[in-house]
C-alpha cells in the first residue's frame, strides 16, 4: 500500500481507494483533498466521502486536527459560492440545482452530527462545530430572501420547502448536541471542557453564528428562534465566568448587538406594515422575549458592555420613542409597541444606567434628526429621575455629573433644538426642570472638580450667541444660586458684574444681552441687605458703575425709599451736569454717550431733567453716520424711551434716505416707533417713511404699513400727504389690511418700572407669550418642580461650590430657598414686614398689567382667593 500512497495524484484517486484509505496518512489525504477541491475536480462527493466514510477509520482527534480543520473552511467557501449563485438573478435558471446541492450537503452534516454525538463521551470535537451554523445561516438567508420571488415556480417552491425542513432537522439536532434537553439524559453542554484559547474561540464563533441564525429564522419560525436563543443564553451562562477570567467579553457584546439589530429589523417591518394582526402581535411578543434575553446577557457580562453595544441599544430605543410620540401607526399597534418593545428597552436602561459604559455613551450620543433629539431629551429626563431617586449614591452621581458630564452634552444639543422648542412649549420647561435637578445633584457630590465642571458649563452657556442655549443657561443659574449661601450668591453676582463691565451700555450683541439678563435675575434673588450693599459699594456718583446700574435699574421698591431717592438724586445731578457740558461742547462724542447712558439708567425722571433734555438732541452730530454704528439700535431705543421730551424732527431732519436703507432692520423699526410717537409729525420725515414702506425686511415693511394706517386714522399730516402724493399707497394699504388676520402689535417696550427680560420663544403659534411678571410664569413653575424634586430637609446640608474665581473663604450653609434669608428668620415681625413689602410691590405690578392683559377666569378666581385670605388676616 505504500505504493498506493505515492500514486495519489487527485481527489478521484481517494474516492477509488475505499476501505484502503485507512493506510494513507491523514496529512496526505488532506493535501490531496485540498488540491482536488481547489481544482474543482470533485466537491460534494469528496465531502461526503470524507465526513461519512473515512472519518470512521481514524482517531477522532487526529481526524479533526488534520482533515476537519483544513477541509471545513473550504466547505464554507463552497457554500458562499452556492449562495452567491442562488441570489444572482442572472443564474436563477440554476436555482433548483443549487438547492439540490445544498440538500446533499445537509445529508453530510446530519451524519456528521450523529458521529459527533456518538463520540461525545470520548472527546469533544469543538473545532468541527462551526460548520453547522455556517451552513444554516446561508440556507436560511436564501429561503428568507428568495421565497417571495421564487414561490410562483412550483419546482423552486418545493425545493425551498424541502431545504427548510432539512435545515430545521439539522438545527434541532445541532441544538441537542450543543445543549441537550433534560429528557435526553445528558446534563451538560458540549463545551464542558474548554482548556485552551483555540477551544474558547470555537465557543465564541458558534454562539455568534448561532445568534445570526436566530435573527434569520425569527420572521419564519418564532418557536424555533426562541429555542436558538435559549441555547445561546444557556451557553453564555455556563461560560460567562470564564469570559472574565480570560478577559474576553467582546463576544457577549457582539451577541447583544446582533440580537438588537434583529429586533430593529422586526420593528421596522411591523411599523412599515402598520396593521394590527396576529402576525404583528407574534413578532412583538417574540421581540419582548428577545429583550429579556438581551437583558440576561448584559447581566451575565456584569454590565461591562462596550460603547458600541449601548450605542445601538440607545439608537433603537430612541427610534421606538419617536414612533410612539409621532403617532404614525395605528393605536392598537402603538399599544403593542409600548407594551412589548418600549417597556423592554426601558428595563435594559434602568438595569444599565449604573454602569461605566452607559453614561459614557449617553454623554457622547450624536442625535442626527430633530425627532431623535426629542426622544433623547425624554431619555435624559428619565435618567435624571432615576438619579434623583438615588441621590445619596455619590458614586452614581459622579458618573453623570463629573466623569461623563451629561449636562455639557445636553447643552451642546440645544443649538439643534430650535424647531423642537418652538413647536413644543412644554419640552423646554420639562427639560429645564430635570437639568436643574442634574445641576443640584452635582452640588451633592461635594467634589471640587465636579463643581468646577458645572460652573464652567453654566458660564459657557450664558456667553453663547445661540438664543436657547443662553436662555437655558440663564434659567439654570436662577435655580443654581438658590441652593447656596448668600455670600456665595453675592460672589457669583460680582463675577458676572466683572464680565458685564467689559461691555458698553450701547452694544447689543446677544451674549452681552444674555449677561445683563442674568445679572438682573441674580439681583432679584439677592437679599435686600445685599442690594443695599451694592448701592453703597458701587455708588451712582462714579461713572465706572454706570454699566451695572444701566443693567439693574429701575431699583425695586423693596429697597429703602430713602436710599432709592438718594440714588436718583445722584443720577439727576450728574445728568444735569452732563447736559450743561454737552450744551457747551455739542460735538463732544464722549459727553454725548455719557449723557445717553445716564438717561438709560434714570430716564426723564423729573420735569427738571425733561426740560433740559429737549435741547440735548439739537447738536452737530451727523445722524446719518450714527445710523451706521453698531450701537445705533441702543441709541434709538434710548431715544424712543425718552420720546415725550423729544422732537423727532431735530433728530431725523439731517438723515437722508440712502443712509436709512443701509441700517439694521431693528434700527429702521425703532425709527418707525419714533415717527409714530412724535405728536407733531413734519413733512421732513416723508422721505424716510417712503423708504420704510418699500423696505426689504418683511417685518419692517409690514410695521410701516401698520404705522401708516394708525397715522391715517389720526388724520396725521404726514399720512395724508403721503397718500395724496402716492395714490397707489392707498390700495396697498387696503390690501395689506385685508390680508392680515391678526393686527401687528409693536414690540414689547421696556417699562419704566420693571426691567425687561428675555422672553422664552418656545410658545406655539397663536398662544400668547407669558410676561415675566405673570402669575403663571415659567420660573414659578420651575421653582415648584424643583421643590418637589428636592424637598427641604432640616438636618441635611449642602456643600457650597468653591471655585478659584471666587473668594477662598466661601461659606458653607444650608441650601437657600427663594424667600428665605437669615434676616427673614430673625423674627415673625420682620417676616410680616417683608411680606407686606412684597405684597405691595406685586400689587402695584398687577395694577399696571391688568389694563393691557385682561384677567382670565382662573386668574380672577386666584385673585378673589387672595383677597379673601387677606380679609381674614385683617379680621383676626
Amino acid at each position: 500500500m505504500s505504493e498506493t500512497k505515492v500514486i495519489l495524484n487527485s481527489a478521484n484517486d481517494l474516492l477509488l481507494l475505499g476501505d484502503a484509505i485507512r493506510d494513507v496518512p491523514l496529512k496526505q489525504i488532506a493535501q490531496t483533498s485540498l488540491k482536488g477541491l481547489r481544482r474543482q475536480e470533485s466537491d460534494i462527493d469528496l465531502y461526503e466521502f470524507l465526513f461519512t466514510n473515512i472519518i470512521h477509520q481514524f482517531d477522532p482527534r487526529e481526524f479533526e486536527a488534520e482533515i476537519s480543520c483544513a477541509i471545513l473552511p473550504e466547505l464554507v467557501c463552497y457554500l458562499e459560492k452556492i449562495q452567491s449563485e442562488v441570489q444572482s438573478n442572472a443564474l436563477s435558471i440554476f436555482f433548483v440545482e443549487n438547492l439540490t446541492i445544498l440538500l446533499k450537503v445537509a445529508d453530510v452534516l446530519l451524519k456528521l452530527t450523529e458521529y459527533l454525538t456518538e463520540k461525545e463521551d470520548q472527546c469533544q470535537l469543538l473545532r468541527s462545530l462551526v460548520i453547522f451554523p455556517e451552513y444554516l445561516l446561508r440556507c436560511y438567508t436564501i429561503v428568507r430572501k428568495k421565497y417571495a420571488t421564487m414561490a410562483h415556480e412550483s419546482g423552486a417552491l418545493d425545493a425551498m420547502k424541502t431545504l427548510y425542513a432539512v435545515c430545521k432537522k439539522l438545527l434541532l439536532a445541532f441544538l441537542e448536541l450543543l445543549y441537550p434537553r433534560e429528557t435526553s439524559g445528558r446534563n451538560s453542554n458540549y463545551f464542558r471542557a474548554i482548556d485552551h484559547d483555540e477551544e474558547y474561540d470555537c465557543l465564541e464563533k458558534v454562539c455568534i453564528l448561532l445568534a445570526n441564525v436566530g435573527n434569520e429564522i425569527s420572521p419564519i419560525d418564532s418557536l424555533l428562534a426562541s429555542d436558538v436563543w435559549k441555547a445561546i443564553v444557556r451557553l453564555c451562562t455556563d461560560h460567562a465566568e470564564q469570559s472574565f477570567s480570560r478577559d474576553r467579553t467582546g463576544w457577549l457584546d457582539e451577541i447583544v448587538t446582533i440580537l438588537n439589530n434583529g429586533i430593529h429589523s422586526s420593528f421596522v417591518d411591523v411599523r412599515t406594515k402598520n396593521e394590527h394582526s396576529k402576525q404583528s402581535t407574534i413578532a412583538l411578543k417574540l421581540n419582548a422575549f428577545f429583550l429579556r434575553v438581551m437583558l440576561k446577557i448584559l447581566t451575565l457580562s456584569k454590565q461591562h458592555a462596550g460603547v458600541d453595544t449601548f450605542t445601538s441599544v440607545i439608537r433603537n430605543l430612541l427610534e421606538v420613542k419617536s414612533c410612539l410620540r409621532m403617532k404614525t401607526i395605528c393605536n392598537e399597534l402603538a399599544v403593542g409597541i409600548e407594551q412589548y418593545l418600549h417597556i423592554g428597552y426601558m428595563a435594559i436602561v434602568e438595569n444599565s444606567f449604573r454602569t461605566e459604559s452607559f453614561p459614557k455613551v449617553l454623554s457622547q450620543y450624536d442625535c442626527k434628526k430633530p425627532e431623535e433629539t426629542h426622544s433623547f431629551y425624554q431619555l435624559i429626563m428619565h435618567i435624571v429621575t432615576q438619579l434623583v431617586s438615588n441621590a445619596n449614591d455619590k458614586v452614581l452621581l459622579s458618573l453623570y455629573c463629573n466623569r461623563h458630564h451629561l449636562l455639557l452634552h445636553v447643552c451642546s444639543l440645544l443649538k439643534r433644538s430650535d424647531s423642537l422648542f418652538l413647536h413644543n412649549e412644554t419640552l423646554y420647561k420639562q427639560l429645564l426642570v430635570h437639568c436643574s435637578a442634574l445641576v443640584l445633584l452635582g452640588v451633592r457630590i461635594k467634589d471640587q472638580a465636579a463643581q468646577k465642571k458645572n460652573v464652567e458649563v453654566l458660564v459657557r452657556m450664558v456667553l453663547q450667541e445661540h438664543y436657547y442655549t443662553a436662555t437655558f443657561g440663564i434659567d439654570l443659574w436662577s435655580i443654581f444660586v438658590r441652593y447656596h449661601s448668600t455670600q456665595l450668591m453675592y460672589a457669583y453676582f460680582l463675577f458676572w458684574k466683572k464680565i458685564n463691565d467689559h461691555y458698553s451700555i450701547f452694544t447689543s450683541r446677544p451674549k452681552q444681552v444674555h449677561v445683563r439678563q442674568l445679572l438682573r435675575n441674580l439681583f432679584v434673588f439677592l437679599p435686600v441687605t445685599h442690594k443695599e450693599k451694592l448701592l453703597a459699594s458701587y455708588p451712582a456718583t462714579d461713572s465706572t458703575n454706570d454699566r451695572l446700574w444701566a443693567t439693574l435699574c429701575p431699583l425695586p421698591t423693596e429697597i429703602d425709599e430713602s436710599r432709592r431717592n438718594q440714588f436718583m438724586a445722584c443720577l439727576e445731578k450728574r445728568l444735569l451736569e452732563g447736559i450743561k457740558a454737552w450744551q457747551q461742547a455739542p460735538g463732544n462724542v464722549r459727553i454725548f454717550y455719557e449723557v445717553l447712558g445716564l438717561l438709560s439708567i434714570a430716564g426723564a425722571a423729573t420735569k427738571k431733567i425733561e426740560t433740559s433734555t429737549t435741547t440735548l438732541w439739537i447738536s452737530k452730530l451727523k445722524w446719518s453716520a450714527i445710523l451706521q454704528t453698531s450701537s445705533a439700535g441702543s441709541i434709538f431705543d434710548c431715544l424712543e424711551r425718552n420720546a415725550p421730551g423729544l422732537s423727532i424732527v431735530t433728530v431725523l431732519n439731517s438723515t437722508n434716505a440712502p443712509a436709512l436703507a443701509e441700517t439694521k432692520p431693528i434700527v429702521r423699526y425703532l425709527i418707525l416707533k419714533l415717527i409714530k410717537a412724535d405728536p407733531n409729525q413734519s413733512t421732513n420725515v416723508q422721505s424716510l417713511f417712503e423708504v420704510l414702506l418699500k423696505d426689504n425686511a418683511a417685518f419692517v415693511k409690514a410695521s410701516a404699513f401698520h404705522v401708516l394706517r394708525e397715522l391715517k386714522n389720526k388724520q396725521s399730516p404726514v399720512a395724508n400727504q403721503l397718500l395724496s402724493k402716492q395714490l397707489s399707497l392707498q390700495s396697498q394699504l387696503n390690501r395689506w389690511h385685508s390680508n392680515t388676520s391678526t393686527k401687528l402689535s409693536s414690540l414689547r417696550t421696556r417699562s419704566d418700572k420693571v426691567p425687561s427680560a428675555i422672553l422664552h420663544r418656545c410658545q406655539q403659534t397663536g398662544k400668547s407669550v407669558e410676561s415675566p411678571e405673570s402669575l403663571g410664569s415659567l420660573m414659578r413653575n420651575i421653582n415648584s418642580k424643583v421643590n418637589e424634586l428636592f424637598p427641604d430637609d432640616g438636618d441635611e446640608t449642602m456643600q457650597d461650590i468653591d471655585v478659584d474665581m471666587f473668594e477662598d473663604d466661601s461659606s458653607q450653609s444650608k441650601k437657600r430657598k427663594f424667600d428665605a434669608t437669615e434676616e427673614d428668620r430673625a423674627g415673625s415681625a420682620v417676616q410680616i414686614d417683608q411680606c407686606l413689602k412684597e405684597l405691595q410691590y406685586h400689587t402695584f405690578n398687577l395694577e399696571r398689567l391688568i389694563p393691557t392683559h385682561r384677567l382670565q377666569t382662573l386668574q380672577r378666581g386666584q385673585l378673589q382667593t387672595i383677597i379673601a385670605t387677606l380679609t381674614r388676616a385683617l379680621d383676626s
